[in-house]
């Protein structure tokens, strides 16, 4: 414990501003996700998107899936691709980042199984996985910076 402390305090500010606000945004995305919905979720998170405080500085993709990794795999509980890539989305329209939300199924097993990933600038930023060719894409949202 101490040391995530001491690693968290060597951060710069704006790491931590990144992070903090991946932390609430990835539990929320659970919250909602299961009591209102993918599509209110979506709707929500575009709202708060527009009032973070990162919306007034300049991020970077990487400096985004860093915050929403780290805070993916260092709280408890699980967060999946989808608590994932709604939380990465949000925060790259807060920083002005054009991305595109991609959400698909596998269409090449016996099991069904979802997926969502955030793509930018030609390359997947979050949710990546082996083989993206087994996956059929549904639906996108692309978001212009």
């Amino acid at each position: 414990m101490r040391a995530r402390l001491r690693d968290f305090r060597a951060l710069s500010w704006a790491q931590k501003l990144f992070l903090c606000e991946a932390v609430v945004l990835i539990v929320t995305s659970k919250v909602l996700l299961t009591v209102a919905g993918l599509e209110d979720a979506e709707r929500c998170f575009g709202t708060v998107s527009q009032f973070l405080p990162c919306h007034r500085q300049s991020g970077s993709p990487e400096v985004v899936r860093w915050a929403v990794l780290t805070a993916g795999s260092h709280l408890p509980g699980t967060y999946d691709c989808l608590d994932r890539a709604l939380t990465g989305s949000t925060l790259l329209e807060a920083s002005d980042l054009p991305h595109c939300l991609r959400f698909g199924v596998d269409t090449q097993s016996n099991t069904f199984e979802a997926h969502a990933w955030i793509e930018s600038n030609g390359e997947v930023l979050i949710g990546d996985v082996d083989n993206f060719g087994r996956f059929q894409i549904l639906t996108e949202h692309e978001v212009r910076g």
